[in-house]
């Protein structure tokens, strides 16, 4: 937990980024967004649907949720992607964050690159002038790395180069032939490097056996793997959310920040109140279908709370951060990064999930109150 700690902060400072102007801002959602080749686009574009696919230019940052997500182009400024298949074959003037199953590297990138996925692989044309950060179940480096690297996977196969320091959590860590790390190496896997592997470290190698631990199952790294698989999910939802309720998404937004006192009380009640409700329900033949719903109903608020915290705690940050005017699709990569951070801290992590779920649930309560106030003052 430790070490996901870590890593999650190391993705909340790269997500925050430093204060910057406010630049035109793009939202598009649809089967298919697009800035064909040839095309140059000023501005941030926040992008949702089925593919988002760039082989213009855009002068801006992409933000971007979709099955697949293609990079043919030039993004100026910071790439953060989540989506199933991801490939980045044109330059990026910045760091990048991205998150899904199959991520492809054939790039180069300018800044900070943290991935989190099943496969990560950098190729021989991959080139990330600053450092890499990432949790796979397989991460290949075929390319060259400028600053140091932290990764966390089930099997790490490096071939290109790692200049600076590398930290690695692994069950098989292989330096290939030809491989190169210029710092030290600080590793841990089930077997050690053999001396010939070891040789391509020009810093010290300091090796660790993995310790087992008894609520992991034995699955090494890849709790890591799963930590992050929730941050993707949350923020697939998040982003469809976003792109479809924009408005609610708001309404609960302005909630919070209104009535956060009574909000959280409100979320405790109904917290406590409506699985009571919904058992009771069920054990009476007539009320069974009621219960059954309200048990769905009830799995899906809790799921969805979250996410208008998570806007909500973006927004904060990013007001902070010089940036009062950002997307609310940034504000929720960002609350959900930070929001997962917490949650994955040890001992008291369930108490932050707790207060956001409550938090969540009383903003909804609240606004439903309102609308339904308004529509009564309407009629």
């Amino acid at each position: 937990m430790i070490r996901i700690a870590s890593m999650g902060l190391a993705l909340a400072i790269v997500s925050g980024g430093a204060p910057s102007p406010v630049k035109a801002q793009q939202t598009e959602a649809g089967d298919a967004v697009t800035i064909p080749s040839g095309e140059v686009r000023e501005g941030d574009l926040y992008a949702a649907g089925e593919a988002v696919r760039v082989d213009g230019r855009l002068n801006g940052d992409l933000v971007a949720g979709a099955r697949r997500i293609e990079v043919d182009g030039q993004v100026e400024g910071d790439v953060f992607a989540a989506g199933n298949t991801i490939d980045l074959r044109g330059p990026i003037g910045d760091s990048t964050r991205i998150a899904g199953q199959v991520l492809t590297v054939d790039t180069t990138i300018d800044g900070d690159l943290l991935a989190g996925g099943t496969d990560l692989h950098l190729t021989e044309n991959a080139s990330v002038a600053g450092g890499l950060t990432a949790a796979a179940s397989l991460v290949e480096i075929d390319g060259t790395v400028g600053r140091g690297a932290r990764v966390a996977a089930g099997e790490i196969i490096v071939r290109g180069t790692v200049n600076g320091d590398a930290n690695i959590i692994a069950d098989r860590l292989d330096l290939a032939p030809g491989a190169r790390i210029t710092g030290d190496l600080d590793y841990q896997a089930r077997t050690p490097l053999s001396p010939e592997a070891a040789a391509q470290v020009e810093g010290a190698v300091r090796y660790e056996m993995p310790v087992e631990d008894p609520d992991d199952g034995g699955g090494g790294g890849f709790w890591v793997v799963i930590w992050f698989w929730q941050v993707l999910a949350a923020l697939l939802t998040g982003i469809v959310l976003v792109a479809a309720l924009r408005g609610v998404v708001e309404r609960l937004v302005a909630s919070i920040a209104e009535e956060t006192t009574l909000g959280a009380l409100l979320g405790f009640t109904a917290f406590l109140l409506i699985p009571v409700a919904a058992v009771i329900a069920i054990v009476t033949l007539v009320g069974m279908p009621i219960g059954f719903a309200a048990v769905l109903l009830f799995g899906l608020a809790l799921y969805a709370a979250k996410l208008p915290i998570a806007v909500w705690v973006g927004g904060r940050l990013l007001g902070l951060a010089g940036r009062p005017a950002a997307s609310p699709y940034a504000a929720m990569a960002i609350g959900v990064l930070l929001l997962y951070l917490l949650f994955a801290i040890p001992f008291v992590g369930w108490l932050f999930w707790l207060a956001a779920t409550w938090l969540g649930l009383g903003a909804m309560v609240v606004a439903g109150r309102r609308y339904l106030d308004s529509r009564a003052s309407a009629a």
